[in-house]
């Protein structure tokens, strides 16, 4: 009896070593103000997923939404192309875009769907053509981040015909929006539609206490590593773990990529974005940059 007693009690220390092993997290700071949480979980299925938070009262610290060129919006490209050709220090996919499906050959235009400001200059208006179900329940609003790194969710201004006005008193700089707000001042409000309910690859922007800006990117359809979220599950997390109050749910899908110059320019997460493929990158139609300092000067190559 003592001996079966004594197995099962080394099978459950087993067993929760083993759980202790696949579920992990880790925290580094690449840059002044930038923590990165990498982050595995088991439970309630694999996942894979990756929380840049940004303290925006960080001395240097500058942003950057892919500004306005082509005959349309935006010319696409992946997240790590931008990342790189503005040499960036972290970068995340941001809009929905149309056309959608891709055409092909595709001719790499974009028109974003919702509110887009590069920098101070407003290319996108709110959007009247999005569809009113609950795929984009979230057209009229947007968040904004000033030219002095203050950020704020904003909402389309009553009566406004053109789109590009909002109803708070603050100026547009690098503003942007998704499809619908998953946080609304602390409450959960991704809503229960299927598409809301479906496990998919996601990206998220989002707003926490003490002038935090928050993102967050889990990624998916991939069975037995990480097999997404749906917008409930994200905005629990996000409330209960970092503390975040208001968030919009940005492009998600084979568009989800996070990437980090620390220092070489690389994709952080796992993105499916060319037929479901792991590490296949999808040119997207619009991207966030953080410009910031290193938290230590980048070790430089040894001589042969």
């Amino acid at each position: 009896m003592k001996t079966r007693r004594a197995l099962l009690a080394l099978g459950v220390i087993l067993a929760f070593l083993v759980l202790t092993v696949q579920a992990a997290e880790t925290a580094t700071h690449p840059f002044v103000g930038v923590t990165h949480v990498a982050r595995t979980e088991t439970e309630p299925r694999p996942l894979s997923m990756h929380v840049v938070m940004v303290d925006l009262k960080a001395p240097g610290l500058r942003f950057l939404l892919t500004p306005h060129a082509g005959p349309k919006d935006t010319l696409k490209e992946t997240t790590l192309q931008f990342l790189t050709r503005h040499k960036a220090q972290a970068a995340v996919n941001v809009h929905f875009f149309a056309p959608w499906p891709a055409p092909d050959p595709d001719p790499g235009v974009a028109d974003l769907l919702g509110l887009a400001a590069s920098e101070g200059r407003i290319y996108s208006p709110f959007d009247t053509r999005l569809s009113t179900t609950t795929l984009f329940s979230g057209r009229g609003v947007g968040l904004n981040i000033d030219a002095h790194n203050r950020a704020g969710i904003v909402h389309r201004k009553n009566g406004d015909r053109t789109g590009r006005l909002v109803a708070e008193p603050v100026k547009l700089h690098n503003a942007m929006s998704g499809n619908k707000q998953i946080l609304t001042q602390g409450k959960n409000t991704a809503g229960t539609s299927e598409w809301d309910e479906t496990l998919n690859p996601r990206t998220v922007i989002g707003l926490a206490p003490k002038d935090n800006l928050v993102l967050f990117l889990v990624d998916g359809r991939q069975p037995g590593v990480s097999e997404g979220m749906t917008l409930r599950e994200m905005a629990d997390l996000l409330r209960r773990d970092y503390g975040v109050t208001d968030a919009l749910n940005l492009d998600g899908g084979g568009s989800a990529t996070l990437c980090l110059a620390d220092p070489t320019p690389r994709v952080a997460n796992v993105p499916v974005g060319i037929g479901n493929i792991p590490g296949s990158q999808r040119p997207v139609g619009s991207n966030l940059a953080i410009f910031a300092a290193f938290s230590q000067p980048p070790a430089l190559p040894r001589s042969p």
